[in-house]
């Protein structure tokens, strides 16, 4: 069994499980955490359907949205963009992020929630994909009352089960959260 399956078994094993109404938006946050370079094997199941297919056997709806290309998109049609390229420090703000992204990332999101119900989970993929550019755990809290169901972060990283943290991409400090961690 390779590993993105067993991933995906340990989802659908958490997801089948019934769904309190009354926990707080964080502890309906699910962090699928798994080896960066699994991501491929994750991201083919799927393009492929089968992951949607295996997580609706659970009853529950399934939503997936891709960050990894979105600060393109977003760039692309940004207005400032020709002069944050000719002085491209000033694209970032205090916190390290980049300026703009937060809110058109919540938006993009927000009305993709508008179409979900209690009963439906929306995966985030492509995380590292903001890498640099954003930061997951800022995005997460934005947007976690937001979700109606359960909300699936694909995460390519660590998490240190000691200390309740993840870290992106092994990169940088981790961030303490209160999410049901999954992985291998």
């Amino acid at each position: 069994m390779t590993i993105a399956q067993v991933i995906v078994d340990r989802l659908k094993e958490h997801l089948a499980l019934p769904w309190p109404e009354n926990v707080s938006p964080r502890e309906r946050v699910v962090m699928v955490v798994y080896q960066p370079g699994d991501e491929r094997k994750l991201r083919r199941l799927m393009q492929s359907g089968e992951l949607a297919k295996e997580i609706r056997t659970t009853g529950h709806g399934w939503k997936e949205y891709d960050l990894a290309s979105e600060f393109s998109r977003w760039f692309a049609q940004y207005e400032y963009r020709d002069r944050y390229l000719s002085r491209p420090e000033r694209l970032w703000d205090d916190a390290g992020n980049v300026r703009g992204l937060d809110e058109y990332l919540v938006a993009r999101i927000g009305a993709i929630t508008a179409e979900l119900t209690s009963n439906d989970a929306l995966a985030l993929v492509g995380g590292g994909g903001l890498f640099g550019l954003h930061s997951v755990s800022s995005l997460i809290e934005r947007i976690e009352s937001h979700i109606p169901g359960r909300l699936v972060i694909f995460f390519p990283g660590e998490h240190d089960a000691k200390n309740n943290s993840y870290r992106l991409l092994g990169a940088k400090d981790g961030w303490g959260y209160l999410a049901v961690p999954i992985s291998c």
